[in-house]
């Protein structure tokens, strides 16, 4: 997968904020036509790259993210208070449309694997040394200050 500049939160005035109210609309039709699966609550920290919804499906709980600035959704479970173990949930891809949904193994690829590849700025390759951020997933949905 290609990273585009400004996908980090930098550099990236020329892209357009996606909304959360739709997100939250794609979130609540998954919980009312999956059974056993319920809204926990939402997340939006305006200075996060991402939006999220904590769902619990059939007794687990499921963490959906929505990049801020691209259509990219990711599931995942919370592995600490900012860190995620991300998961490929196939079957949910249908209640995002017009939203790419990531697999798992796509966000756990090194970085470095095909650095000439993305086409990130110098700012965003600056913070992505200095926060030490070594996958895809890691860049696309991070917390950074």
């Amino acid at each position: 997968m290609r990273l585009t500049k400004g996908i980090t939160g930098f550099d990236a005035d020329h892209l357009i904020e996606q909304d959360m109210r739709m997100f939250q609309s794609m979130v609540y039709h998954l919980a009312t036509s999956e059974q056993r699966a319920k809204v926990r609550h939402f997340i939006d920290q305006p200075h996060f790259v991402y939006m999220q919804a904590v769902v619990e499906i059939e007794g687990e709980m499921v963490t959906i993210l929505h990049h801020r600035w691209m259509p990219y959704i990711a599931f995942a479970k919370l592995n600490g208070e900012l860190s995620f173990a991300f998961l490929s949930r196939p079957q949910l891809h249908k209640y995002f449309p017009m939203r790419k949904c990531l697999e798992a193994a796509t966000l756990n690829t090194l970085l470095e694997k095909d650095r000439a590849l993305h086409s990130l700025s110098a700012m965003e390759w600056k913070n992505i040394a200095y926060f030490k951020s070594e996958t895809i997933g890691d860049v696309m949905f991070h917390a950074w200050d």
